[in-house]
């Protein structure tokens, strides 16, 4: 889809959205951001959450996906996560959001008073991203945070991503990595599920990453 036929259809969307019951949460002022998108060949589709950043004045500077195309700490967060694929993120990276919309308060805020709008929300914008991502045949996609990957995944795939990277309990981490196999997942994809930013403040997660960037270039070597 290239990015004009996206407009369109992000358009459409919106226009959905704003006769929905979602309307309430929805800051219809502001652009959904376009996706980030690598000149080279795309061998890996990074999805976020949505582009609504706690500061509301800051809301309006973001113009592009996850912010990727300037410097700050997601761009060196999947800028690490890309080296230890051996691949680079300023050729060969789609990224995007599932919740392309600006929201008036950051979801996470949200879901405390509402457990069902968020999926509510992305069954409104699953159906784009499916068509957004079709082009790139194959490839993985590496989404951020639970409330993504819970709104992706179809049983028996589990719901936290630290039984992805090996977790074993209370201080024990093992090499018993794993990811979503196309069967159990909403978009037929292989997954490789991540932590958002803030997840990195366990130690957990600091102390699998290179084990798990590893078991994930093994098999997108199969690709």
């Amino acid at each position: 889809m290239d990015s004009n036929q996206l407009a369109i259809e992000t358009k459409k969307v919106m226009a959905k959205l704003k006769t929905s019951d979602l309307s309430q949460y929805i800051d219809f002022a502001l652009k959904p951001p376009v996706p980030f998108r690598g000149p080279g060949p795309i061998r890996l589709i990074v999805l976020g959450q949505d582009p609504t950043v706690q500061k509301p004045d800051y809301r309006e500077k973001i113009k592009v996906a996850l912010l990727l195309n300037q410097p700050g700490g997601l761009r060196t967060y999947l800028n690490k996560v890309c080296r230890g694929l051996g691949i680079d993120l300023a050729e060969s990276i789609y990224a995007t959001n599932l919740l392309k919309n600006f929201f008036t308060t950051p979801p996470d805020t949200m879901r405390k008073k509402d457990p069902t709008f968020f999926q509510n929300a992305a069954n409104y914008w699953i159906p784009l991203l499916k068509k957004e991502i079709a082009e790139f045949k194959n490839v993985p996609i590496l989404p951020l945070g639970e409330p993504v990957l819970n709104s992706l995944t179809n049983s028996p795939a589990r719901t936290q991503i630290r039984y992805y990277w090996g977790y074993e309990g209370p201080a024990q981490y093992g090499q018993n990595f794993a990811n979503i196999p196309p069967t159990e997942n909403i978009l037929s994809r292989i997954i490789f599920p991540f932590p958002h930013i803030p997840g990195l403040a366990h130690k957990f997660y600091r102390q699998q990453m290179d084990g798990y960037l590893a078991f994930m270039k093994n098999l997108m070597n199969l690709y």
